[in-house]
């Protein structure tokens, strides 16, 4: 209950206890009629003596019995000490930030530390003071008040969060409001350096170096798909004007690996391209290491996967194209089989006999079941509805700038490539989730040249065959047809930070590197999964499977020591345990020894 809670329900608690044992004492049983010898009348006189002892014994019996009684009341009103706070309202506002999983002294990190904090001005608070938590990140919201123990739940549920834009909640409304008695922000000072006034600040901040991998990414080389490079960018924030050494080790499957030595200017980012031989499809993982103290765990590893293939089996049909034969001829991974002309090459069609299919001209009416890439006129359920009619146009790749370039078209430009007898897509055909969920590559708001898919099979569909074009004599289309080649038939990477990964798949499950069941759920057509560590996470099911390269690279999070709280002292240690634990135990304690003192007195008769 507690005094704060109910301060006159205990005082008439303890006046009420005092006054029936006053009464009780009080009352003396009525006298018995017993025989006596007259003799003992005359004693009387020699009896006065022994009545005065018999009161006293009987007031220290009712003072005892007062004391055991009110200690009994006062325990179980678990009473606060002096000092402790009588009731009101506290907002703490804790930093969520990825620089909150820096390491702190002692084996601790600047979250663990925050966390005291709170926990600490929880638990000392008064028994009446209620609390709202809140987070940077947002993951709290609202504005209502809980008590204690609902605190330090929303408290252990909490912790650094990489994958949200962190800000101070809108304070506003509670700073102005009266019922508000204090306001309290514990953090570090990097992601939010300015506090409002009437905000008390707790600073967790401790200076630490720290090297981290802040880019990272593996190819095949255009010209090879064999043979594979990585581009690693590293930085390293150190006091030290001086340049730090880096060991950066680049491992793959099959025992692959490759080992740098790095001279980082601190606080200068060092990007650096390195071959990868011997290097197979496959799992990439970096691992950066130096002298000194490392402040962030995460930043010291990123993850990749190559997935390129070393043999693909595709199948050619419809028109007569040299430009397509000439083409995937000259990808080393290819082996081109042509189907008959003239004959149905659908009508027993094996899919475990090839990898892609190539067609040129018009679309069965059926999806073949392997993934697709087509070029020519005509409709079909399975491809993006046409516009109708045929119209001559200039392709342009990629279609719309401030979008992010399809893996096929990366760094590919055709600015040059003209086509005749364009049967163009739908571009609405892209903003209708019923239609397939196409996306529209190349073309302009009016016309669709160049068309993808993903599910349930993978689809690069351009709205020409390229005999009525000069796509094919353009000098980056080897390139663009050994990546379409590679995102058609590979399995799908994405790329992705810490935190909440959401990948569409009709159904399936998600598991870590070393194959165990990662939790996830399901939200809409997506599921969503937490990738709380640097890893590789596989999605699988629906007959496909994405593999999700999870890594930091933040180069703000990698830059632990900018924080606007630098010149200020970090908080001490926190405030320590509630003193109300140590209150209510000892009156308990001190009634059960007065109950005992009583009753050894009672059975030697001193009290009676």
């Amino acid at each position: 209950m507690g005094f704060a809670a109910a301060p006159l329900a205990i005082l008439i608690g303890v006046l009420l206890t005092g006054a029936v044992v006053l009464v009780l004492y009080w009352v003396r049983p009525e006298p018995q009629p017993i025989t006596v010898p007259s003799n003992l009348i005359w004693r009387r006189v020699l009896d006065e003596r022994r009545r005065r002892e018999d009161f006293w014994r009987w007031l220290i019996s009712l003072l005892v019995a007062l004391l055991a009684s009110l200690a009994v009341v006062l325990a179980l009103s678990e009473p606060a000490p002096a000092g402790a706070g009588a009731g009101g309202r506290v907002v703490l506002v804790l930093d969520t930030s990825p620089t909150m999983a820096a390491a702190a002294g002692g084996g601790t990190t600047r979250w663990d530390r925050a966390a005291d904090h709170a926990r600490g001005i929880l638990e000392s608070a008064g028994p009446g003071t209620e609390f709202l938590i809140l987070d940077t990140a947002g993951q709290r919201g609202g504005r209502s008040f809980d008590d204690r123990r609902a605190g330090l739940e929303a408290v252990a549920a909490l912790g650094p969060v990489f994958d949200a834009e962190h800000a101070l909640p809108d304070l506003a409304d509670l700073l102005d409001s009266e019922a508000a008695t204090e306001v309290v922000l514990i953090g570090d000072g990097v992601r939010i350096p300015e506090v409002p006034d009437g905000v008390r600040a707790i600073s967790v901040f401790e200076p630490v170096d720290n090297a981290g991998i802040t880019a990272f990414d593996v190819r095949p080389l255009p010209t090879d798909p064999g043979r594979f490079e990585a581009f690693v960018e590293v930085v390293r924030h150190t006091a030290s004007p001086d340049a730090s050494v880096l060991v950066l080790q680049i491992d793959g499957a099959a025992g692959a690996s490759v080992r740098r030595t790095l001279r980082v200017e601190p606080g200068v980012p060092r990007g650096e391209t390195v071959p990868l031989a011997g290097f197979v499809s496959g799992p990439v993982r970096a691992v950066i290491a130096g002298a000194g103290a490392d402040g962030l765990a995460a930043d010291d590893v990123a993850h990749a996967y190559v997935p390129s293939r070393n043999r693909l089996r595709v199948l050619l049909t419809g028109e007569e194209s040299p430009y397509w034969e000439a083409a995937l001829r000259l990808d080393p991974r290819v082996s081109l089989t042509r189907a008959p002309e003239g004959a149905d090459p659908f009508a027993d069609f094996d899919p475990g006999a090839f990898d892609l299919v190539v067609i040129e001209g018009d679309p069965p009416p059926e999806a073949p079941p392997r993934p697709v890439l087509i070029a020519g006129s005509g409709s079909a359920d399975w491809l993006p509805p046409r516009l109708g009619g045929t119209t001559e146009a200039a392709v342009t790749l990629p279609m719309r700038s401030g979008r992010e370039p399809h893996p096929a078209l990366s760094g590919v430009d055709f600015g040059d490539a003209l086509a005749r007898e364009v049967d163009a897509f739908d571009p609405a055909a892209e903003a209708d989730p019923g239609r397939g969920g196409w996306r529209i590559l190349a073309g302009d708001a009016r016309l669709g040249l160049l068309a993808a898919r993903e599910q349930p099979l993978r689809v690069l569909a351009f709205a020409f065959p390229l005999a009525r074009s000069n796509l094919a004599l353009q000098p980056d289309f080897p390139v663009f047809l050994s990546r379409a080649l590679s995102w058609l038939t590979d399995v799908e990477v994405r790329r992705s930070g810490l935190g909440a990964v959401r990948v569409t798949i009709a159904e399936g499950g998600v598991f870590d590197a070393e194959g165990r069941e990662v939790p996830s759920r399901r939200i809409g057509s997506d599921l969503s999964f937490q990738a709380d560590l640097p890893s590789l996470y596989y999605v699988a099911g629906g007959g496909r499977e994405v593999v999700v390269a999870a890594s930091l690279l933040d180069r703000a999070a990698s830059d632990l020591n900018r924080s606007a709280w630098a010149g200020e002292p970090s908080a001490a240690a926190p405030p320590g345990s509630p003193p109300v634990a140590t209150l209510w135990p000892i009156l308990a304690l001190f009634a059960l020894v007065l109950l005992v003192v009583e009753w050894v007195a009672f059975h030697r008769h001193v009290t009676v």
